[in-house]
């Protein structure tokens, strides 16, 4: 068995902080549903997730101290929070694109952009990402709390709004928060909506502590 946790993994030693999670998850998901297969199949599954374990944490520590931040990058997010403030989400996107090193706050900051474009689902998932880099970081915990039960109270007054046209017998369909692009263009943004933006701790977050308190005009 090789020492180098980016070969058990499967990886290229360059490999992001979010691709090394992807992969973590996928190796450790295959061996997890044999651990308790009989015989010397399960015993070597359970090893090989202890492997995997400390291959994760080994790759995570190794890409982070050896992140190389582009010239004239070392503020990087104070442009992203400036993009943000001013509502520039596109210029906020192609700034987040062009970061190489993509840990944590990265994450974070994406889940704002699509928070913004009112990709609800999508935004959840940059929170996971983030969580799962950085398990004790409060900011990003409130965060995914918060979205997850948004995206459960958007689920379920839809799932109302669907009942009552049934009852109605119109048979018309209800879509999830999720939609495309295009279609979020014409709607308005999510920072429009007081109630329901202001509910979500992404943009209370990123109001209060990041961004001066003018991301969201109505809070």
């Amino acid at each position: 068995m090789p020492n180098d946790p980016f070969v058990i993994l499967g990886l290229q030693k360059g490999a992001s902080q979010s691709e090394i999670l992807e992969a973590y998850k996928k190796k450790r998901e295959y061996y997890a549903a044999h651990v308790f297969d009989e015989g010397d199949a399960g015993a070597e599954a359970a090893r090989m997730l202890e492997v995997l374990d400390t291959a994760y944490q080994d790759a995570m520590t190794y890409t982070h101290e050896n992140a190389t931040v582009d010239s004239g990058d070392a503020n990087q997010f104070d442009a992203v929070r400036a993009a943000i403030s001013a509502k520039d989400f596109v210029k906020a996107q192609s700034l987040l694109d062009d970061m190489y090193y993509r840990g944590a706050e990265w994450h974070y900051y994406q889940a704002i952009v699509f928070y913004e474009k009112n990709w609800l689902n999508e935004s959840k998932k940059q929170l996971e990402l983030a969580v799962d880099m950085d398990p004790e970081n409060e900011k990003y915990k409130k965060a995914l709390e918060n979205m997850k039960r948004k995206i459960d109270g958007t689920n379920a007054f839809n799932g109302q709004q669907a009942n009552g046209q049934a009852g109605n017998g119109q048979g018309q369909q209800y879509y999830s928060s999720q939609r495309t692009y295009s279609q979020q263009q014409a709607q308005p943004s999510a920072a429009d909506g007081c109630c329901t933006a202001c509910q979500c701790a992404i943009c209370a977050d990123c109001c209060c502590e990041c961004l001066g308190g003018d991301l969201i005009r109505c809070c």
